[in-house]
């Protein structure tokens, strides 16, 4: 069955991974592994049952119609080259993401955690607990601090990460048998996944429900400033807790080249890529350059969702107008 699955490959290559053309595939493996058993249950040789398997569905165009293919001429991608990804390239691929993808997270954490030590000085500040010097010193090296531990972890994770780079940039095939394999795991995942998810966006809710609670609760400063010291560090864990379950569901993604990293998709990802290399250092310099113009740390910090927000939009306006184009 591995030459016949093969031979499988190379005859779905240059066809796109529409959820037709896969089904067709699927099909076709199973039709060609009935045969193959049934040839060898008769007591044909192994070297002759695949002889005889390939010659019976091993010119697509004749089966074309039958597997409702189509136009195999129109259906056909353009030939451009495609990178062989092994069984061993892949689960190496996945690992590394996992374990990296969690470190990664407790990075961004730390990032939205940074500024909890200053918020609460800040708010301590107005009984006049603190000097001014101690404010700096308990406040601004804890926050430094975090950065410093977070940057550390992605510039590490992130390098063991830029090998397989090309997995997300180039076209790629896999082993038809890993590819089966591949989406029973996506399947027993996604409940995983989306419990993460659920939780996460549920936290985030109540980080805010509980600041505006708060807020028109207790006019006090005090209160308004512990509850957005509460708000970061509740949004902080659901961050990591929806970074860390979408790691693996990502390694299916990449691997299967479907969502946005279809083949398609990964010439338009090349382009939001480049703008997200001027768009977040230009959001990085107004952040710092306004939390120490301002000093008020517990509500700078909004300049990350907003911006998040923004940086949303602006890929899905270049993801529309790439694909119009193309289209």
């Amino acid at each position: 069955m591995e030459t016949i699955l093969s031979y499988l490959e190379n005859m779905f290559l240059h066809l796109p991974r529409t959820p037709e053309v896969l089904r067709a595939k699927e099909e076709l493996a199973t039709m060609m592994e009935d045969k193959y058993n049934e040839l060898i249950a008769e007591g044909k040789r192994e070297n002759e049952a695949v002889g005889i398997v390939i010659s019976e569905f091993g010119n697509l165009e004749e089966l074309s119609e039958e597997l409702g293919l189509g136009d195999l001429e129109q259906t056909k991608e353009e030939d451009t080259p495609v990178k062989r990804v092994s069984r061993g390239e892949a689960k190496e691929y996945i690992s590394v993401t996992l374990k990296s993808i969690r470190w990664i997270g407790l990075g961004v954490m730390l990032c939205i955690w940074s500024p909890i030590p200053l918020v609460i000085l800040g708010t301590l500040d107005k009984l006049s607990m603190f000097t001014e010097v101690q404010y700096v010193c308990y406040g601004l090296v804890p926050l430094f601090v975090m950065i410093g531990i977070a940057v550390a972890l992605f510039i590490y994770h992130g390098m063991r990460l830029e090998r397989f780079e090309y997995l997300k940039k180039e076209s790629i095939e896999i082993e038809f048998s890993l590819e089966k394999q591949l989406r029973q795991m996506d399947e027993g995942e996604r409940t995983s996944f989306t419990i993460k998810i659920i939780v996460g966006v549920m936290l985030c809710i109540f980080a805010v429900l509980q600041l505006l609670v708060i807020g028109s609760i207790y006019q006090t400063g005090m209160a308004g400033g512990f509850s957005a010291a509460v708000l970061l560090l509740v949004v902080g864990v659901a961050v990591y807790l929806m970074i860390s379950g979408s790691g693996k569901r990502e390694c299916f993604k990449v691997l299967l080249q479907e969502g946005e990293f279809t083949r398609k998709g990964k010439k338009i990802n090349k382009i939001i890529d480049i703008v997200a290399g001027i768009y977040w250092p230009i959001v990085t310099v107004v952040y710092l350059a306004w939390s120490f113009t301002t000093m008020d740390w517990g509500f700078t910090w909004i300049v990350w969702p907003i911006a998040g927000v923004l940086f949303g939009c602006t890929a899905a306006v270049v993801q529309a107008v790439t694909g119009g184009t193309e289209s």
